[in-house]
């Protein structure tokens, strides 16, 4: 029974930990882009495929417990990145 239990947790964890999607920003003229991946370069690549677009890359966090504990299921990076969205270009602040 415990094992169940624990496996059962785990499946929950898994579908938590690895959502990936775009969200539109439209105050900022940009996407927020949210990608999962097994490393940096995967995960630099899934955010661009996901934005059709060149996505520079904020933050990523490495959840290396999670992937051992899910046998490898999990991807060990979830990435989140910015893309302008190109319908309006960012107002330029510096001035000139």
């Amino acid at each position: 029974m415990r094992v169940l239990i624990l496996f059962l947790a785990i499946f929950c964890l898994m579908g938590c930990s690895t959502w990936e999607g775009v969200q539109n920003d439209p105050v900022n003229h940009q996407k927020v882009v949210t990608a999962a991946a097994y490393g940096l370069d995967g995960c630099q690549s899934r955010l661009d495929e996901l934005a059709h677009a060149d996505v520079k890359m904020l933050e990523h966090n490495r959840q290396l417990m999670l992937t051992i504990f899910s046998f490898g299921y999990v991807p060990s990076y979830v990435c989140v990145g910015t893309a302008h969205d190109g319908s309006n270009s960012p107002p330029d602040l510096s001035g000139k």
